[in-house]
């Protein structure tokens, strides 16, 4: 059985630092602008390209090669590539090119000096820069970039944009390609957590397409909420979903609204309840739409409007919801579940 991705243990060591990247992006002359930072190195700088790849079978593959530079040129000096199975992301491959990479480097005989690793996955730049999530091949790198700054090494990460005609990233791209059809896999060879997190994703959306063939599920989160205050967007989405705090549990039958004209949910007090009409109305002078659809609360332009009025309710906030005026014996005989007395269990006896 693979092994799986150990998360748990930590390393200390500082993470690499970004260096600016001769390149803005990958359609502003790529291969001139790499071609002149180059130039630009003096000699001996060491200059390393990584990349790997996913396969559609899901065999993953990795590739590096360490140049060295002399009169404006790159000189190359050790290449290789690993298999890494059918359980890992390209991302997984791209750090653990790194790890190889760096590893091999630390066997040289060249003169120590400063060390450029061109990487074309950003993701995997953040990762070394701040090894947040303690990713394992993250941890192995930073460990090999201890040992290579105790010789004296300065190392540093930079972004080279990939397909574009740049020797190195090239290079790398053919080891790599190269990795995927290893027979044998690499010693590092492990099951990835962020591979298991792709295939729970996957299994959800295939599930939520066979369950809900109309929906249209995204792990993006909305951009109309980037800077809102967290408690609103909770709030929000508590409502959407029917599980605020004004929701019993999906298995049990909510309580009647103070009303007593429905059940006490989230939908019907957004929606219908008698006791919110004031708030209601303030509410819908500042959004459009349909109230009863799903759509309203996912709005961008209902946003304000729709916060205004779970923060005035508390709606989604809390289970205590603060209605237009008090209601009255005849509204209803529905009770609280917040004024339900608490269950009596009996005395424990080990």
């Amino acid at each position: 059985m693979r092994k799986l991705e150990d998360r748990t243990s930590t390393f200390t060591a500082d993470g690499i630092p970004k260096t600016t990247s001769p390149n803005p992006d990958k359609t502003t002359s790529p291969q001139e602008l790499h071609g002149n930072w180059i130039g630009s190195l003096p000699d001996h700088t060491i200059v390393i390209y990584t990349d790997g790849s996913k396969l559609d079978s899901g065999a993953t593959g990795c590739g590096w090669v360490i140049y060295n530079v002399g009169n404006q040129q790159l000189f190359r000096v050790k290449e290789g590539s690993c298999h890494l199975g059918s359980r890992a992301e390209v991302y997984d491959a791209e750090l653990h090119a790194v790890q190889e990479a760096t590893t091999a480097l630390l066997t040289t005989t060249i003169p120590h000096s400063t060390a450029f690793i061109c990487i074309d996955n950003q993701a995997a730049i953040d990762t070394l820069h701040f090894n947040k999530d303690n990713h394992k091949y993250a941890q192995h790198v930073l460990e090999c970039i201890a040992q290579l700054r105790s010789l004296g090494w300065t190392v540093g990460t930079v972004w080279c944009p990939s397909h574009c005609g740049i020797m190195g990233n090239k290079c790398a791209d053919t080891l790599e390609k190269m990795g995927t059809s290893l027979p044998v896999p690499c010693q590092h060879t492990i099951t990835m957590k962020v591979w298991l997190q792709t295939q729970a994703r996957a299994q959800l959306l295939q599930r939520l397409k066979q369950e809900l063939p109309l929906s249209n599920p995204s792990f993006t989160f909305p951009t109309h909420l980037h800077g809102v205050d967290w408690a609103d967007t909770c709030a929000l989405w508590r409502v959407f979903s029917n599980r605020s705090l004004s929701d019993l549990h999906p298995n049990k039958t909510a309580n009647p609204c103070p009303c007593g004209q429905d059940l006490h949910t989230s939908h019907h007090l957004l929606q219908e309840c008698t006791l919110l009409t004031q708030k209601r109305s303030r509410m819908q002078l500042s959004t459009s739409g349909d109230l009863e659809s799903l759509t309203f609360l996912t709005n961008p332009a209902n946003g304000l409007g729709l916060r205004n009025f779970l923060r005035a309710t508390g709606l989604g906030h809390t289970i205590n919801i603060s209605y237009d005026r008090q209601p009255t014996p005849l509204e209803g005989d529905g009770v609280s579940d917040s004024d339900s007395p608490e269950p009596d269990f009996g005395t424990f006896e080990p």
